[in-house]
């Protein structure tokens, strides 16, 4: 069975079933008898392993918890902002540089001809 760990572990050492790193997106393929095993470890009521469902579940709670606080949201739109303007303005740097103001010539009038 997959498994994603709760404390961000990317690889677990078991005596019986050797060195098993992370997939690509975290997981661990266990053999049934190990994820039936990690799954019911705990500490302090949390455990430390879930299953995919599980974590699905979690993560979109803990988004809709955190799109209920209006000070997140907006928070949210206001970093949205700021990096669309950053967007632009690296999208065409004329527009967001004002353009150098331009100086006089330092030249003098050339002197009047006269008729010959």
């Amino acid at each position: 069975m997959r498994l994603y760990s709760r404390t961000g572990a990317t690889a677990l050492d078991d005596p019986t079933y050797g060195h098993i790193e992370a997939n690509a997106d975290g997981g661990f393929d266990f053999p049934n008898e190990l994820s039936d095993q990690l799954h019911g470890f705990c500490v302090n009521g949390q455990p430390l392993w879930e299953t995919d469902v599980e974590r699905q579940h979690r993560l979109i709670n803990e988004e809709l918890e955190r799109r209920k606080d209006p000070a997140t949201l907006l928070g949210a739109v206001e970093q949205l902002v700021k990096a669309a303007q950053a967007t632009k303005a690296l999208a065409d740097p004329a527009e967001s540089k004002p353009a150098p103001a331009k100086r006089a010539s330092k030249r003098t009038a050339p002197p009047p001809k006269t008729a010959e």
